[in-house]
């Protein structure tokens, strides 16, 4: 990126305030023990490996069941950087009910602008101090 994050995610063409720019949670990767968890990434060499490391994340009540699960995306929203609450300029539209993972353009998003979000609307803060890891034995 042009401000050195390394990777992100960028529009296409301009996009209209209240529109869709990404939806739910269909091409995440879950799992509900930390044993699955290793075992999936056991088979990628260990760069890949670290790669995905770096794009999943433990959150508590989102199973199935509502249980707690390692969980990542493995599409291009992977690339799709933090913008905080000041920049972000997609996620859930004050007032709306939106699904998990649903992201739409807070503003008017033009094209070739970096799509941001605030990772804070999306998880829980409790894996920066490693309980949820810890839950998982990793």
């Amino acid at each position: 990126t042009k401000d050195g994050k390394g990777r992100g995610i960028f529009a296409t063409r301009d996009i209209k305030k209240g529109e869709l720019t990404y939806g739910g949670s269909k091409h995440y990767i879950f799992f509900t023990s930390g044993h699955d968890y290793r075992k999936f990434l056991d088979v990628f060499d260990d760069e890949t490996a670290c790669d995905i490391m770096k794009f999943t994340w433990p959150q508590d009540q989102v199973g199935p069941n509502g249980e707690a699960v390692i969980w990542g995306p493995m599409d291009d929203n992977a690339l799709q950087n933090d913008g905080g609450a000041e920049r972000a300029n997609t996620g859930c539209p004050p007032g709306k009910n939106c699904g998990i993972f649903d992201e739409y353009a807070l503003r008017d998003i033009k094209r070739g602008e970096e799509i941001l979000c605030d990772y804070e609307q999306f998880f829980s803060l409790d894996f920066l101090d490693f309980k949820l890891w810890k839950h998982f034995g990793l």
